[in-house]
């Protein structure tokens, strides 16, 4: 005989108010196999209150940078019993290289939005934040990179 705690308490709407998700969140993730399918109960999904638990697992990890499918091998590694640890290094070692690269390329990002914030430019022609005429830029990551001004002034100097 099941007793009533076993018996999944919450409705859907319920465990998306107390998670803070969208209900919509909840069946996808369902869909993908990152939450386990809900008992029914009159054809309403019904959840036990471990979901909870999964569900600020998920908040945390994608706001920590993982991907759904990230999320759904570490999940895997924990519902398995090996545990997440290799799994967890992995990821964030690949995820620490991407974060480094997002922060230099925000820096770059600041550095021509300061310069950019002064400019006096009539013409993208006369402006050393963009290409010179004719100058191909090989890579478009590298467009922003450091801009060399003199003083507040961004004009490209004739000759330069």
């Amino acid at each position: 005989m099941a007793l009533v705690n076993d018996w999944p308490q919450m409705t859907i709407g319920e465990a998306a108010q107390k998670a803070g998700v969208a209900v919509s969140a909840i069946r996808y993730y369902e869909a993908i196999g990152l939450l386990p399918e809900a008992d029914r109960l009159h054809g309403r999904r019904m959840y036990r209150d471990d979901v909870l638990g999964r569900l600020a697992f998920i908040g945390v990890a994608q706001r920590a940078g993982f991907k759904l499918d990230e999320i759904k091998e570490l999940a895997r590694e924990i519902d398995n019993g090996d545990g997440m640890a290799g799994q967890m290094r992995a990821l964030s070692g690949r995820k620490l290289v991407e974060v480094e690269a997002l922060l230099a390329r925000t820096q770059a990002m600041k550095g021509w939005l300061e310069v950019a914030n002064n400019c006096g430019c009539a013409s993208p022609d006369e402006c050393t934040l963009f290409p010179a005429p004719g100058e191909e830029v090989a890579d478009a990551r590298v467009a922003l990179g450091l801009v060399h001004v003199h003083g507040d002034d961004c004009r490209r100097r004739p000759g330069a």
